[in-house]
């Protein structure tokens, strides 16, 4: 059974667990001293923040090297990319709880001591995301979310099921928070692959505990036009889609019927080809 969110476990504890906030970054110096400035003011007692800069070209380095707060690790490498940044990352985090935080996403203050805190009442989940607030443009600052509100209009937090979490990916990387023992135990992010690796991710973990995913919005996540994601194609994004149900079909119990939304995501890059041969045709008259 899942216990209710405001736990009292932190306030019994002489200090609460340490949580990494993880943030990696490639060219994102437009974004990263509102999202750094916005981890760093956690109202949480015990956490630090990793940024990884996974090779940038742009201001990241002077930028970062400008931090003096002691809760905050720069680690410059060469360019590896966003699965093998992350893990890299991880190893060199010293927290018992990894909270994962896009560069150009922002964590209200209350974020770690709201997830952390149910996680701590309930063992048996292994991955707690939250709700998020969407932003089409980056805010330079969070909007009034001062204080963690007592409930959530009665919303529970909502336990994500085996086949759900086949059918897509209901969760936002930038809002997950979880043991570091899950990371260990499921032999962190698969860097063969070239996207989706936190769905991949959530997945694997399902394998030893929960995924949860809690009422309140935690995160201001901002949809950036040029994110990795949104610049591959949708070629790459069913190849590696297909590396990942497969995987899960193997190690999840997954129903039969379940199957049918294999089917999902080729209707749905169908329609957007075609929505664009007809758009373009359009244009053409």
């Amino acid at each position: 059974m899942i216990r209710e969110c405001m736990s009292s476990s932190l306030e019994n504890r002489p200090e609460p667990p340490k949580v990494s906030i993880v943030m990696t970054a490639f060219n994102a110096d437009r974004y990263i001293e509102s999202s750094i400035s916005a981890a760093l003011a956690q109202d949480y007692a015990n956490f630090e923040v990793v940024f990884l800069d996974d090779g940038s070209s742009d201001a990241t380095e002077n930028i970062c090297k400008a931090i003096k707060d002691p809760r905050f690790h720069y680690i410059r490498c060469e360019r590896m990319g966003r699965s093998r940044a992350l893990n890299e990352a991880i190893r060199r985090a010293s927290g018992d709880y990894i909270a994962i935080n896009d560069a150009d996403d922002l964590s209200v203050s209350w974020r770690l001591s709201y997830v952390v805190g149910f996680l701590l009442d309930n063992p048996d989940v292994a991955i707690a995301a939250t709700r998020y607030i969407p932003a089409d443009h980056f805010p330079a600052t969070i909007p009034e979310i001062s204080s963690q509100p007592a409930a959530a209009a009665g919303e529970r937090p909502v336990s994500i099921t085996v086949a759900r979490l086949y059918r897509s990916n209901p969760l936002v990387h930038s809002t997950a928070i979880y043991p570091r023992s899950i990371w260990r135990r499921v032999k962190g992010y698969d860097e063969s692959l070239e996207m989706c690796i936190d769905y991949d991710l959530f997945i694997r973990a399902m394998r030893h505990g929960g995924v949860v995913l809690l009422p309140l919005p935690a995160v201001i996540y901002y949809r950036n036009p040029s994110s990795f994601f949104k610049t591959k194609s949708s070629i790459s994004y069913l190849h590696n889609l297909r590396i990942i149900r497969r995987r899960a079909r193997t190690i999840l119990p997954l129903p039969k019927w379940a199957r049918i939304y294999d089917l999902i995501p080729w209707y749905a890059v169908i329609k957007w080809q075609v929505m664009n041969f007809v758009r373009g045709s359009m244009e053409q008259v």
